[in-house]
């Protein structure tokens, strides 16, 4: 129960922290893995009075006598929070697939009208619109989409920057990043920690792809697209240059600290949601497990 009361302490107390952090200029790539730890720590919290219920009732409960009152009550209320975590949060990242394959497809249609053939990994979708556009996209292949009206606002090096930002966004799995943290908000939602990841994810992922592109191509070039494309639109499903954290960003920036990354390969962003993603997976598979053994 102490295990369980401190991992809930965990979920109301680290949104203050992380923005903290963030706002301090802490390592983004350093923050997202802190992230993914405090998500995994506050789901097994969330997850152990069930499973400890469980694991009485199919193995204990012969030797040990039957659980108490209160953690049979604790094991019931564990089970149907994770149960309606898993329905609501799967539902989130089944949606949000559905819209990104669909947004996609349409990108995939709009390549070959353009060019005659689908896009191909690595190159640049660039379409023939004066309004200034940049965005990536998950998908096979995975998207960078950018409008030729950026040439007119933006000088050589500032759009080399944007584009070494959105891929950054690409290689680093900061789509999926986000997708998981939509579904978190929307499975637990009672917990702070949850409730606010998309917003966090989403700040840090953008200060995460500003490190990236200012290390191969300066700080400068990237602060002039950022004040020039400030209000620039995406898409929903797409991570566009523009964002809520413009400020902080053009902060970070000019406070040249963006060596986010470079103790930790090629993506700390990707071993975050591994951790979380395994820890997920194992969460369920072991509820899963005692649950058919108390069926037997």
């Amino acid at each position: 129960m102490w295990w369980t009361i401190g991992g809930i302490a965990v979920g109301v107390l680290t949104p203050s922290i992380l923005r903290a952090l963030t706002r301090r200029g802490t390592d983004a790539a350093v923050l997202l893995a802190l992230w993914a730890v405090l998500v995994c720590v506050t789901l097994a919290a969330v997850a152990l009075p069930g499973l400890a219920e469980l694991l009485h009732r199919c193995w204990l409960a012969l030797h040990a006598g039957p659980p108490g009152r209160v953690d049979t009550v604790a094991g019931i209320l564990s089970g149907a929070a994770l149960a309606i975590a898993a329905i609501r949060g799967g539902w989130q990242l089944s949606r949000t697939g559905r819209h990104r394959r669909r947004l996609h497809n349409k990108h995939v249609e709009l390549a070959w009208l353009l060019t005659g053939r689908s896009p191909q990994p690595g190159a640049v979708l660039w379409l023939p619109a004066t309004e200034p556009l940049a965005y990536s996209l998950a998908g096979n292949p995975p998207l960078v989409v950018m409008s030729t009206g950026m040439q007119q606002y933006l000088d050589r090096a500032a759009v080399s920057a944007v584009e070494a930002h959105e891929r950054a966004h690409v290689r680093r799995r900061h789509h999926l990043l986000i997708a998981i943290a939509q579904a978190a908000a929307a499975g637990l939602g009672w917990l702070p920690l949850m409730r606010h990841s998309p917003s966090l994810v989403r700040t840090l992922v953008e200060l995460d792809a500003d490190a990236h592109a200012a290390r191969s191509h300066g700080h400068r070039g990237l602060r002039r697209a950022l004040q020039t494309l400030k209000s620039a639109p995406a898409p929903a499903p797409a991570l566009g240059i523009a964002s809520d954290c413009t400020q902080l960003r053009l902060a970070r920036l000019a406070g040249r600290r963006s060596s986010s990354g470079r103790f930790a390969g090629s993506s700390a962003a990707w071993g975050a949601v591994l951790v979380l993603g395994m820890t997920t997976l194992l969460t369920f598979a072991a509820l899963t497990g005692l649950a058919s053994c108390t069926a037997g």
